[in-house]
């Protein structure tokens, strides 16, 4: 097999041994855009549009919900209005909304002057398992009954770049988890019955509406790895609601997020990947690679018997490549990284 691969690399020439990995002009995804209100459409309005719309993706990309009190982010804010890269003002029942998008490469340029995380489009969703204390009983959180609660939540996870799911509440989960097993926080029972959804991260809340208007949410959030909770009251519902999606979030940025290298492309990692028996693995090994949104750069090494070396920029350490590997590829670690060096084999998923 190694006499096929080498084969077919001499074909595709230096293109496959030196591989620059950069992105197109502007993101095609909602990622890297947001939608505020303002206002008018004034150029103040516009200026102001900028900078809020600017703080949103910078939170949204980082994970960080705090970045905007970095001076470098600080900074870049207060040119905001010079950065955008696509913008419109919109009407949406007498409300005016600023719409803009900013260049992906910026932004990582961003967070890479402010020693800031960055955390890829690609994540994982989190099960809503939400009980309401009624004065006569408990009982779980649904759309028809609890609409507003349900979509400032979902409104607000989006925000921060995270799909919310609901569960169905049907016969299978009655069967499996009451609202008082929720309410006691048994999280045995929750995680079984959370099993269906296909997530590990999962969001519990007990919520009361107090006869004085007030609200109370205690929150807990919980995946294979931690647990966190937090209890909130207030007269307003956002704070509320955004008490627990920054909970969940936050936790999951503490996984997820890497730091990407400070100055790109003046040192590397080395990476080997074993396992690598075919030119087929060969070209998947290389998609995966190629399609990690932090790197900079990929190169060849070497390539004997079932082995791969390459060497990738864009990251600070081999720690920070783990932690952004696809987590269902055929993909894995094999044995301890050190700081500048992964080995990793290309085996069964």
């Amino acid at each position: 097999m190694l006499s096929f691969i080498c084969q077919s690399l001499r074909q595709i020439g230096g293109v496959a041994l030196l591989l620059g990995l950069t992105s197109s002009a502007f993101a095609q995804s909602d990622f890297y855009a947001a939608r505020v209100k303002v206002p008018d459409r004034s150029d103040a309005a516009l200026a102001l549009g900028a900078r809020e719309a600017m703080s949103r993706v910078l939170i949204r990309v980082s994970g960080n919900e705090g970045i905007a009190t970095n001076p470098t982010v600080a900074a870049a804010l207060r040119v905001a209005r010079d950065r955008v890269a696509i913008y419109s003002f919109e009407q949406d029942e007498g409300q005016i909304y600023f719409q803009a998008t900013f260049d992906d490469v910026l932004v990582k340029s961003i967070l890479r002057e402010a020693d800031a995380t960055f955390w890829s489009e690609d994540r994982p969703p989190v099960l809503l398992w939400l009980v309401v204390d009624e004065p006569y009983s408990r009982r779980f959180a649904t759309v028809s009954q609890d609409g507003d609660l349900l979509l400032e939540l979902s409104e607000a996870f989006t925000a921060r770049g995270i799909d919310l799911r609901l569960p169905l509440l049907d016969l299978e989960d009655a069967a499996k988890l009451s609202p008082e097993m929720v309410w006691q926080r048994v999280a045995g029972r929750i995680r079984a019955a959370s099993q269906r959804y296909g997530t590990e991260h999962i969001l519990v809340g007990r919520y009361v509406q107090l006869t004085t208007g007030s609200q109370i949410a205690d929150w807990f959030y919980l995946d294979s790895e931690s647990q966190r909770q937090v209890q909130i009251q207030g007269t307003n519902l956002t704070p509320v609601v955004r008490a627990g999606v920054d909970l969940a979030v936050d936790a999951m940025a503490d996984r997820y997020a890497v730091t990407l290298e400070s100055a790109p492309g003046q040192s590397f990692i080395s990476v080997t990947v074993t396992g690598v028996e075919s030119f087929t693995d060969y070209q998947s090994v290389m998609g995966i690679l190629r399609q990690l949104p932090v790197l900079d750069s990929l190169t060849i090494d070497e390539i004997y018997g079932d082995r791969l070396g390459v060497r990738v920029t864009g990251l600070s350490d081999a720690e920070a490549l783990a932690k952004v590997l696809p987590s269902r590829s055929r993909l894995g670690v094999l044995g301890d990284i050190s700081t500048r060096r992964i080995n990793l084999h290309w085996g069964q998923p």
